[in-house]
């Protein structure tokens, strides 16, 4: 997964564009493909024809956890992280050595996050 560190952010972007940038979503979405888990980016197509990055509600991340998810104690590879942001919440991918998400400065890291920084689910539909 070392090719998707240093993406750039870039709002509806998918690493499989080729255009240097990727969300976070599509981000997430990459890794579990990459780790032979199912992905959730055809079922969402929709989010980028009627939303922008200035007009999309966070809100709907937690509702997608929420609904399509189980909430777990412990960050296990494979699952979902719902990380703080500045601009609202973002989404990282576990994996066996840390998480994958994009940083404050807007470049894809892998990286422990510190205890509480995050909470975790396990997508399952």
């Amino acid at each position: 997964m070392n090719d998707l560190i240093e993406l750039e952010y870039g709002w509806g972007h998918s690493p499989r564009d080729h255009s240097g940038k990727t969300d976070c979503f599509q981000l997430v979405c990459e890794v579990r493909r990459r780790m032979e888990l199912p992905d959730y980016s055809h079922r969402f197509a929709w989010v980028y024809g009627n939303y922008n990055e200035a007009n999309f509600p966070r809100i709907k991340i937690l509702r997608w956890l929420l609904r399509y998810g189980r909430k777990l104690e412990v960050a296990v590879p494979g699952a979902v992280a719902l990380l703080p942001g500045s601009a609202g919440a973002a989404l990282g991918a576990v994996t066996n050595t840390g998480t994958i998400f994009i940083s404050s400065g807007g470049r894809v890291v892998h990286a422990q996050l510190p205890a509480g920084i995050a909470k975790y689910f396990w997508m399952e539909r």
